[in-house]
């Protein structure tokens, strides 16, 4: 879409933006990409707010691979599986070096490796799917305040550094 087929109905999209969309931050919340002032837009639908809150509050799918690794044997500290599940998980030393084990296995039969290549599938795809985002809103509008007021692009690629599953990509420099 060309900059002035987009502009041709972007006042029609009134304060809309991604900030809005309650489904993607859903999945971000799912994939432990979690930043609890990013439900502030949601705080006059009531329910919609409620649903974001309870999925800021639940363990992501990262955090419970990590329980399920500590299940498994992996020294993974107490800090690090009791922490506040609503705050963004950091990469942690023993999370990327439990990895390394894992893939140090190539049994066919090694479930966790092949865990960790479905993972990397999802933050693959979810990762391209971002990208593709950010040249969308590069192409037909460039560097211009986002439609609900945010930085737009420049807030777009900032958040390309939020990294889904990190110590699965960080593994890989070590093996």
């Amino acid at each position: 879409m060309s900059p002035a087929d987009f502009n041709r109905f972007r006042n029609l999209l009134g304060e809309a933006s991604g900030f809005q969309s309650a489904m993607y931050r859903q999945l971000e919340f799912l994939l432990g990409l979690r930043d609890p002032t990013l439900i502030r837009p949601f705080r006059r639908q009531a329910e919609v707010h409620a649903a974001l809150s309870a999925a800021l509050a639940a363990p992501s799918l990262w955090d419970d691979v990590l329980a399920l690794l500590a299940r498994r044997g992996f020294d993974l500290p107490a800090e690090l599986l009791d922490r506040d599940v609503a705050v963004e998980h950091d990469p942690h030393p023993s999370v990327e070096a439990a990895w390394v084990r894992i893939y140090d296995d190539a049994a066919p039969d090694n479930h966790l490796r092949l865990l960790g290549e479905a993972l990397s599938a999802v933050a693959e795809e979810f990762g391209d799917w971002r990208w593709n985002h950010v040249k969308a809103v590069q192409r037909t509008m460039g560097a211009k305040v986002g439609s609900g007021g945010s930085a737009g692009l420049a807030w777009l690629q900032r958040s390309m550094a939020r990294v889904v599953f990190p110590e699965l990509w960080s593994a890989r420099t070590a093996m």
